[in-house]
């Protein structure tokens, strides 16, 4: 495989392991009756759109406007916004409605009389709960701020309350499978309560450990993780995957060898793989060495990327694997490093586009 004729950084999909985890939890969800609506805010990309497309999924999440217009314009027609939906909007949001059904994140009465005023079709109500976290949302003791919003909803006939979402990303601090359990225990009890009182709601999680370890998703309705598409290697430590399911990888070129330091100077920075850390056996990582081959990926142990700045890589510990002149990298976060690539080159050989943030 050769990846390297430009002498640049590449971002390398592994399209038989990124089919793979679509279709497991394409599985999952079906085998335990719940509605599968995806976040395509990590992959990005219409031709990967096409591969849940044909794994039977037909409604998708996505984190901006901007990204549900290019989703839309492949044809989805069912796309949740899922971020607080806030004035500026409304313009975009007036063209979507015209070939897409919207479900919109509402925090506010305000917020919900605002579009109800510039929207011209019925659009579906999400309301985001915040289970202590403090990201965003309307906190999970609040029931007079929740019960105005849905009061209102059903006053109107343009607005259709949908449920509740949350997510809650202190499963990321696990290390385990028990304790992502133990984690998201707290809000599949806030969600069975908030069940109990509007039988009628969706309950709506997202974060990919829970999707991706639990089995009894108790009052939840519907997942959206996005993403488990590719995982990485936060994902690996969390305890959500194995290595070997990790489907998408920086391949980055070896500047400079010191074998008496045990380092490597890389051309490989911030702008190719972000500047996402974890925290792993003592040290902090910015991306794991590994041995690829498309039968096997093996961590190899004790090499990872030490520090980064925007444009240099520098990789500390066991340099005995080393052998040629580029290194595989796991990043740390697949959705940030994605994000700051303009295309994915696959193992076949294959360039995929994506979305390009204007």
């Amino acid at each position: 495989m050769k990846f390297l004729e430009t002498g640049r950084p590449q971002l390398i999909l592994d399209e038989f392991r990124c089919k793979r985890n679509i279709k497991r939890m394409t599985s999952k969800a079906n085998q335990l009756n719940l509605l599968f609506r995806p976040h395509f805010k990590t992959h990005q990309s219409l031709v990967i759109g096409e591969w849940f497309k044909e794994a039977g999924v037909s409604e998708i999440t996505v984190s901006s406007v901007e990204m549900a217009s290019y989703f839309a314009s492949d044809g989805w027609k069912d796309i949740t916004i899922a971020f607080p939906s806030y004035k500026g909007q409304i313009s975009a949001l007036k063209n979507l409605e015209i070939t897409t059904q919207l479900r919109l994140f509402i925090n506010s009465k305000e917020q919900l009389s605002l579009l109800s005023k510039n929207l011209k079709k019925p659009f579906h109500v999400i309301i985001e709960i915040d289970p202590g976290y403090g990201r965003s949302g309307i906190h999970y003791n609040n029931s007079s701020q929740i019960n105005e919003i849905i009061n209102e909803c059903q006053k109107s006939n343009q607005t259709i309350f949908d449920g509740f979402y949350i997510h809650d990303g202190r499963t990321y601090q696990s290390r385990n499978k028990k304790e992502i359990l133990d984690h998201i225990e707290p809000v599949l009890h806030i969600l069975k309560n908030l069940k109990g009182l509007y039988p009628s709601a969706q309950c709506i999680m997202g974060d990919t450990p829970s999707c991706s370890v639990l089995e009894n998703f108790e009052s939840v309705d519907v997942i959206t993780p996005g993403n488990f598409v590719f995982y990485d290697w936060m994902q690996v430590c969390i305890g959500s995957c194995t290595i070997d399911d990790v489907a998408l990888f920086c391949h980055i070129p070896i500047a400079q060898q010191f074998d008496n330091d045990n380092k490597l100077i890389l051309h490989g920075g911030a702008v190719h793989l972000s500047k996402d850390s974890i925290s792993s056996n003592g040290a902090v990582s910015y991306g794991q060495a590994v041995k690829y081959d498309e039968r096997q990926i093996e961590i190899i142990d004790n090499l990872f990327i030490h520090s980064l700045s925007q444009e240099h890589g520098i990789a500390i510990g066991n340099l005995n694997e080393i052998k040629g002149e580029s290194l595989w990298v796991c990043p740390v976060h697949s959705c940030l490093t994605a994000n700051l690539h303009s295309h994915y080159l696959t193992t076949t050989g294959k360039i995929i586009e994506k979305r390009i943030l204007s």
